[in-house]
C-alpha cells in the first residue's frame, strides 16, 4: 500500500518522541533520540534506507528529515552532549544538497510555511502524510495540511498556497525539493549553512 510519504512502521512512536523531547518532555535519552534519526538518515542518504525499515515504501529521506528538524530546538538550545549538534549538521547538510542543480515547477513548497507553525501541527500532519493516498485524498481540504497561523497571514488569495486544491498541496510535500527545503530550514534554525 502507498502512502502519501514513504515512513516506517513505528513512525507513530518516532514522531512522538521527537515531538516530546521538542516540547521538552523527552520519552528516552535525549541526545539518542537525536542520534537515532542522524544515523538513519545518513543510512537512507547512503542507499541503505530498504536495510533501515524503508522497505517497499521508499526513500524515508523526508521523513528523517522531518524527524531533525523536529528535534532542531533541543539541538540548537538545550544542551545536547558532546557531539550531537555536529553530527545533526553533516547530515542535515548532506539531505540540503540532494537538490542541487534540479529545479520543479512549483512556486511554493511545504518548507516554505512558518518552522514553528510547522511543527505544532505536525503530529496531525503526519497523521495524514502517512495514511494510503487513496484516503488521503478522500474530502481533502488545503486547511488539512497548512496551519491556521499561516493560512491566516497570506496577502495573495490569487498566489500558491492560497489557490492550492488539497491534493494539489500533497503533491508539493511529494516533489524531491521538499525533503532539501526542510533540511536548509532545521540548518538554519541551527544557525548552520549548507556550505
Amino acid at each position: 500500500m502507498s502512502t502519501v510519504i514513504p515512513v516506517p512502521d513505528n513512525w507513530e512512536e518516532l514522531v512522538g518522541d521527537w515531538d516530546g523531547l521538542r516540547n521538552g518532555y523527552p520519552h528516552g535519552d535525549m541526545d539518542e533520540t537525536v542520534r537515532d534519526c542522524v544515523r538513519r538518515l545518513g543510512e537512507t542518504l547512503s542507499g541503505a534506507g530498504a536495510a533501515s525499515g524503508a522497505g517497499p515504501r521508499g526513500d524515508l529521506v523526508l521523513f528523517w528529515t522531518l524527524g531533525l528538524l523536529t528535534v532542531a530546538p533541543y539541538v540548537g538550545f538545550g544542551n545536547p552532549g558532546a557531539g550531537v549538534e555536529d553530527e545533526a549538521v553533516a547530515v542535515l547538510r548532506r539531505a540540503a544538497r540532494r537538490d542541487e542543480g534540479q529545479s520543479c515547477a512549483h512556486a511554493w513548497h511545504p518548507y516554505d510555511i512558518d518552522v514553528d507553525a510547522l511543527l505544532e501541527d505536525l503530529p496531525l500532519e503526519m497523521e495524514l502524510l502517512s495514511s494510503p493516498v487513496d484516503q488521503a485524498l478522500d474530502g481533502l481540504l488545503p486547511e488539512d495540511l497548512l496551519p491556521q497561523i499561516y493560512r491566516d497571514q497570506l496577502e495573495d488569495d490569487e498566489a500558491e498556497p492560497a489557490n492550492l486544491s488539497g491534493a494539489e498541496i500533497l503533491v508539493r510535500w511529494q516533489c524531491p525539493r521538499t525533503a532539501p527545503g526542510f533540511a536548509r530550514a532545521a540548518l538554519d534554525y541551527l544557525g548552520a549553512t549548507v556550505r
